[in-house]
């Protein structure tokens, strides 16, 4: 028997038997959940095509073709548990529902699944960027999550087109994000603080090692609370960076949330490029011994009852100590920048800080350090008059 296969909304025809063939199109999804075809028949493949094409032209297939009453709120919910749980990382699936709820349920929630348009859309993206002042990073997660399932819409006939198409994204250099790095007086000041003991000569704050560890080798947050005591070589005096933490959301078998959140270590960085080698300069080294004194378990940072550090309880700590020296707030991110930013200052090569930092290709490094590097590189090439 023959069957010819076609594109989504298309519809399927195939040979019954001899003098019998079938056109079967799908219009989506019916008021109680199943799916809603339309079949012709005819004796030849030629009559149930042409019967398909005049039903794909008629009012009743263009205006009426979805009796489909699910929202995007109905339709997104389902495709978040049933097609993206099991397949993504917890963080991303994270992510993913933190865009949905937070972005397109409460301004396109409500529409019709098969109703939205590419204009819906792009309003949509125009006004999270320009109106509410998201980052291009968050508008650009929001797009690539309606286009995904959009996509996954039109597999199942759901929808006949896909409203992303042709949607026109800000430019990401129109709202440059300036990095922010301690000056190196402000650096003075914050080691001094973070070297502070208390009358018992232990130190003032339990996370002082830490923040030393990642202001003199670079790493990211993630990476500082995955380390491994294995991954450390006091030897050839180095750190080697395999693995990331990372903080997900409590859930169930069935991927709902139960409240809180709990640190998870991911078997690899952030990006393909973060795993590499850093050097530990004198006080890196300082900091993971009075880290291995305390040693207690396989990690090398612990919180003091030898557990795991969540990493919003160390960033919390990171801002007492920058209250108690007037460094105003800042995320302990700034640690990396600096790191970075004094590397550039002391005339390292940009190819060897961005191996350091992780970065994939030294050309993210220079985008994001241009306005922290000497002014004697920026301006270099000012001789030339």
């Amino acid at each position: 028997m023959g069957n010819t296969r076609r594109k989504n909304g298309e519809g399927s025809i195939f040979q019954l038997s001899d003098d019998k063939w079938i056109a079967k199109i799908s219009l989506g999804t019916g008021a109680n959940g199943k799916p809603v075809v339309k079949q012709f028949s005819g004796k030849t493949e030629a009559i149930v095509k042409k019967k398909l094409r005049d039903f794909k032209k008629s009012y009743n297939y263009l205006a009426g073709h979805m009796p489909a009453q699910e929202t995007v709120q109905i339709y997104f919910v389902r495709w978040l548990k049933d097609y993206q749980y099991n397949k993504l990382k917890p963080a991303s699936y994270d992510r993913l529902e933190t865009t949905v709820r937070c972005h397109i349920i409460p301004t396109i929630g409500a529409k019709k699944i098969d109703k939205v348009t590419r204009d819906d859309v792009q309003g949509l993206i125009n006004t999270l960027y320009y109106q509410d002042g998201l980052s291009y990073s968050t508008v650009k997660k929001v797009y690539v999550a309606l286009n995904a399932c959009y996509k996954h819409a039109l597999t199942d006939d759901t929808v006949l087109r896909n409203p992303c198409q042709g949607i026109i994204l800000p430019s990401q250099s129109e709202r440059t994000k300036q990095i922010t790095a301690f000056s190196d007086d402000e650096v003075q000041r914050l080691q001094t603080e973070l070297m502070k003991k208390d009358d018992r000569g232990n130190n003032a704050y339990y996370y002082s090692p830490v923040f030393i560890l990642m202001l003199h080798t670079g790493m990211r947050m993630g990476e500082t609370l995955a380390l491994k005591w294995d991954d450390v070589d006091f030897t050839t005096r180095t750190i080697t960076v395999t693995k990331n933490s990372i903080m997900i959301k409590n859930r169930d078998n069935t991927g709902q949330c139960t409240g809180g959140y709990k640190a998870k270590v991911q078997n690899s960085t952030k990006t393909a490029s973060g795993t590499r080698v850093i050097p530990l300069n004198k006080k890196a080294e300082e900091a993971l011994y009075a880290l291995q004194k305390r040693k207690t378990s396989q990690y090398v940072v612990e919180n003091s009852k030898g557990n795991a550090v969540l990493p919003s309880n160390l960033e919390r700590s990171f801002q007492v100590v920058l209250r108690n020296c007037g460094l105003g707030k800042h995320g302990a991110h700034i640690l990396r920048h600096t790191f970075a930013s004094m590397l550039f200052a002391k005339g390292v090569e940009g190819k060897m800080i961005s191996k350091l930092l992780g970065h994939s290709s030294v050309k993210i490094t220079y985008d994001i350090y241009v306005h922290v590097m000497p002014k004697e590189i920026v301006h270099v090439t000012d001789v030339l008059l």
